[in-house]
């Protein structure tokens, strides 16, 4: 199991409706977009005291995934901070670059703050919700939208796969790491090749034998959720 599975089905709210979570979690997406940074980050704040409690983490814990997102949110955020412009005067800091300027602005620093803020709010609404909402619940906001049976069967295996896929490469970590294949960088990149390779092959292998047993317990194409 993820940890971040474990948090969610002993929450204090597991057993609550998914409904309800679901539609506080819509709220508080819109509230990101719409609110000004000032109040989401009170929100944030909120969202973050909401995960904490309901989930029983610790903020260490929750600061951990917030880490997660925070490199590709920096990039993001530098791309649209920095500008090309021909005036110096237009930049608050700048260099000069190709017969210009590369800098930044009053507009794209505003700019980027209030994107901070959103996306800020926005990962804290998503973390309070996955944290408070076992997995078995997603599947029933899935089937109570109507969504197509495929659909929804496809989104469960894939998730039971992710499981799979880690749990064999977990096995094969420790296996090399026994045979002490990550004890320099030259080993270790040949390791990490073969682990690679062998994964893949593991698990297909068990995506056949789940498939055997689907067959031998007569599999008629739709899985009962």
């Amino acid at each position: 199991m993820l940890i971040i599975d474990k948090f969610a089905y002993q929450s204090r709210w597991a057993k609550v409706s998914p409904g309800y979570k679901w539609w506080f979690y819509v709220m508080a997406l819109v509230s990101a977009l719409i609110l000004p940074p000032l109040l989401q980050w009170g929100l944030f704040l909120l969202l973050m005291f909401m995960a904490c409690y309901g989930g029983r983490l610790s903020v260490r814990q929750y600061i951990q995934w917030l880490t997660i997102p925070a490199g590709f949110l920096f990039l993001s955020l530098l791309t649209a901070m920095i500008v090309y412009v021909t005036n110096r005067g237009e930049l608050l800091a700048g260099l000069p670059f190709m017969g210009g300027y590369i800098g930044v602005t009053t507009e794209t620093l505003n700019r980027s703050y209030v994107t901070l803020s959103r996306c800020a709010c926005s990962i804290a609404a998503t973390l309070c919700f996955v944290v408070t909402t076992p997995f078995n619940q997603c599947v029933q906001l899935l089937k109570s939208a109507r969504l197509p049976s495929v659909l929804v069967e496809q989104v469960a295996l894939t998730y039971r796969f992710i499981f799979i896929f880690i749990e064999e490469a977990h096995s094969l970590y420790c296996a090399q790491t026994l045979r002490f294949g990550y004890v320099n960088r030259r080993r270790s990149l040949k390791s990490l090749a073969m682990l690679s390779g062998v994964l893949l092959q593991r698990v297909l292998a068990r995506h056949q034998q789940m498939q055997n047993a689907l067959s031998v317990k007569l599999y008629q194409g739709e899985f009962h959720l």
